[in-house]
């Protein structure tokens, strides 16, 4: 990787007020209420009756939800009590199971929902309305843990809304929640007093004072003796010789244990004889110990690093889950402790049915639980710095499976940031993406879909930055994003300066409001069209209507497969459109100039080959079809031509142009194949937006394409209808594309750059007349 991630800060910025909701919004709803206390459930119920729905109180003295045989609808989840004991062992666990449980008992139902009208879950916090992001005497950052699951849930249940709703106890706190529900899309709303307000990522540079570091330090790092932690200490140590303590859970075996000394080819037989010899054994018992085993054999290698280089680095034994274990292990580093590094954590990815509660809740206790025993340990001893290992799973949501990861990451940021509110020092949270070849990530193939890694190189660098600068609070890192649910898209803050910003924004223009979702195979939405910024209508016209450009049309269709892509890792490659038509006479405005489209898609294999068949509808008739094709074969690109080219005829139709910027020559006496350069499309040129999307085809180059396209041969009022067999574009089509090209009979229709390379390929581009 070559581009350093966004670092970004968090800062607070106003919403609007929230409407009030109708008196029935809940009408037909159950909804499930649990957790906090019974005056918080109370209120709660009240504002779900008094909107229309039902409302199951989970008593937390009942082992079990209430019983229904309709379903629930929405989860309202109360969290942890304000009073509970903020480091105190275990003041999360039991209402978090009873979280669990309640997600096991709609698992089935939730997860084979698509309509995305219906499912909701509420995790209501109580850090003072500002996320934790100010100090709060009552606020309590445990609700962290369920801010975090709830952005994650989407993973699980894809057409489920999560929201969570930061308060300060107050007594019309179920009002507050249900209006919060019925008002729109935010992933976060804080109430701060009388303020409605959401947080905003920053950019932001290292500018904190130099915290000077030297041989006299002695640097403690939980989990620190593998993967990334051990790459911080080992610059830590080299550039600084201090002396830095790595820890890890169990001893190390002795010296003379043949597998930890064994060569990578021995050891691989070893692992082989375990699992032929296991006997009664369980596969999973024996995979955890060969885990074990390749965990021991990496920190020996990271030891012998460090010995080799004559750097200070030492290993300690050390439960962070046990207090009694983390407070002898402080005690006896002593008074030259001068920064800790909490970045022990586990992540076991598995969908909630395939993880017993247990093992969700060790997560979790790994990470919050210790790093509240550190600061227990701690007590008044001052440091220089206390970091925090975090991850943007707690702050954007994780990948499917991780919802305990993404609670305990969020829960860890919130308690560091309540820290930092009140310590004398420095304490940060670093929440990284995925990290390159080293971390807790399992699969980083696919973690990679999700957000491109950050380099070892860059965040090491990056992280040593920030143990050497004095600041406090939630510092994220934000790399260039893949895959994104559709949930996530619509709800989640961007960051300005950041230089993915504009894909992002233009990717939410083009989900649309989406009605229906299901990863792999569905996806309806909606598409509001309005003249008033819609300047692009203005620039064609049917029988003298103002109506979407074709070129759009096409942009709606593909920009379906950003949603339904096909599955699995060794997917087909290459992508191309097939048998597409649009009738741009269903594409005009009606009078006032709004109109709504519809687009739906299902995803299916065909052999070899993902397709995607999609559709595109105003009211009750179809304006546009065609199949997106992922395919093994190999691409077929045009060979390039002499960019000199001819010009070229337009075609006679009831489709004009206005003032579209294609440039279009006379055509030649002789007739044959033409080549005509043409202006790239801005964006401000489409859409009078502040911050217009950008679609991904080249639009003046297409409709170019369409004028130039052979005549349906008719002057009659019958509705005409575009239509290709197929097309292809190159990633960089929409950026480097400069010249058209039609064969002689106009067959086949080519995109080129400046030096006649081929970026599209349009085969038979069409007017026909439909009955």
């Amino acid at each position: 990787m070559t581009d350093t991630p966004l670092r970004h800060t968090l800062e607070l910025t106003d919403l609007p007020a929230a409407p009030a909701p109708a008196a029935d919004f809940l009408a037909g709803r159950r909804v499930l209420i649990l957790n906090g206390t019974a005056e918080w459930r109370s209120s709660v119920r009240r504002a779900v009756t008094g909107h229309g729905g039902t409302a199951a109180v989970w008593d937390t003295d009942a082992p079990e939800p209430p019983a229904s045989d309709s379903g629930t609808d929405v989860i309202i989840d109360l969290g942890v009590a304000a009073d509970a004991e903020v480091v105190g062992p275990d003041a999360w666990r039991e209402p978090m199971t009873r979280t669990v449980t309640a997600l096991r008992g709609v698992y089935a139902d939730w997860a084979g929902e698509v309509r995305t009208d219906r499912l909701s879950y509420v995790a209501v916090t109580f850090m003072g309305g500002s996320m934790g992001l100010l100090a709060d005497a009552g606020a309590q950052p445990l609700g962290g843990l369920w801010a975090g699951l709830a952005k994650t849930l989407p993973r699980e249940f894809p057409a489920c809304r999560p929201l969570v709703v930061d308060l300060a106890d107050r007594p019309d706190l179920g009002e507050v929640v249900v209006t919060e529900l019925a008002a729109g899309r935010l992933l976060e709303v804080g109430r701060l007093g009388e303020r409605r307000v959401t947080l905003l990522p920053r950019e932001q540079p290292v500018d904190g004072d130099p915290i000077p570091v030297d041989s006299s330090d002695l640097l403690l790092f939980t989990g620190g003796a593998r993967g990334i932690g051990f790459e911080i200490a080992l610059e830590m140590a080299a550039r600084y010789d201090c002396e830095v303590v790595v820890t890890g859970r169990s001893p190390l075996p002795g010296p003379d244990t043949s597998w930890l000394t064994a060569s990578p080819a021995e050891f691989a037989a070893i692992e082989r004889r375990m699992y032929l010899t296991r006997g009664d054994t369980s596969v999973p018992r024996t995979r955890a110990r060969v885990a074990g085993m390749r965990q021991a054999r990496e920190i020996r290698h990271n030891l012998s690093r460090a010995d080799e280089r004559g750097l200070r680095i030492r290993y300690r034994p050390c439960d962070v889950t046990d207090r009694a274990d983390v407070a002898a292990l402080v005690r006896s580093l002593g008074d030259r402790l001068s920064m800790v590094v909490h970045n022990a954590g586990i992540d076991r990815p598995a969908r909630l049915p395939k993880k017993a509660t247990p093992e969700f809740l060790d997560v979790i206790e790994v990470k919050v639980d210790g790093f509240g025993n550190v600061l227990a340990a701690l007590g008044d001893h001052r440091l220089k710095m206390l970091c925090a290992v975090g991850s943007q799973t707690g702050r954007y949501g994780g990948m499917p499976g991780q919802l305990d990861y993404a609670a305990a990451n969020d829960g860890l940021a919130r308690l560091a940031g309540w820290a930092g509110h009140r310590l004398g020092y420095p304490v940060k949270t670093l929440a990284w993406p995925t990290w390159e070849g080293v971390g807790l990530i399992t699969n980083l193939k696919a973690a990679s879909r999700y957000m491109r890694p950050i380099a070892v190189g860059d965040g090491v660098q990056a992280w040593r930055a920030e143990l050497t600068r004095s600041g406090s609070g939630e510092i994220g890192f934000m790399g260039e994003i893949g895959e994104v649910a559709p949930q996530y898209l619509n709800g989640i803050p961007l960051p300005p300066g950041w230089a993915g910003r504009s894909t992002m924004l233009s990717r939410r223009f083009f989900l649309g409001e989406v009605v229906a979702y299901a990863p792999g195979s569905l996806l309806e939405s909606e598409h509001r069209v309005d003249a008033d910024w819609a300047t692009c209508v203005d620039d064609v016209r049917i029988d003298g209507v103002p109506a979407l450009p074709v070129s759009l049309a096409l942009e709606y269709l593909q920009a379906v497969s950003l949603w339904l892509g096909p599955p699995g890792e060794e997917a087909p490659g290459h992508r191309y459109l097939r048998d597409v038509w649009v009738r741009p006479g269903v594409l005009r405005l009606p009078p006032g100039g709004e109109m709504t489209l519809v687009r739906r898609a299902r995803s299916r294999w065909d052999g070899d080959d993902w397709v995607i068949d999609v559709s595109l509808w105003h009211g009750e008739v179809c304006a546009a079809e065609g199949r997106v094709v992922y395919t093994t074969g190999d691409e077929q690109p045009a060979p390039p031509f002499d960019a000199e080219g001819r010009p070229a005829v337009p075609a006679a139709v009831r489709y004009r142009w206005s003032s579209m910027d294609v440039a279009i020559a006379e055509q030649p006496a002789s007739g044959g194949e033409w080549a005509v350069p043409v202006a790239r499309t801005s964006a401000l040129d489409l859409f009078t937006l502040r911050e217009p999307p950008q679609p991904q085809l080249p639009i003046n180059h297409l409709e170019t394409v369409i004028r130039m396209s052979p005549p349906a041969g008719t002057d009659d009022d019958r509705e005409e209808q575009w239509e290709i067999d197929s097309a292809w574009f190159h990633q960089s089509c929409r950026e480097e594309a400069v010249f058209v090209r039609t064969d002689a009979d106009r067959r086949r229709a080519v995109i080129a750059d400046k030096d006649g390379r081929a970026l599209a390929v349009l085969s038979r581009p069409r007017w026909r007349v439909t009955q």
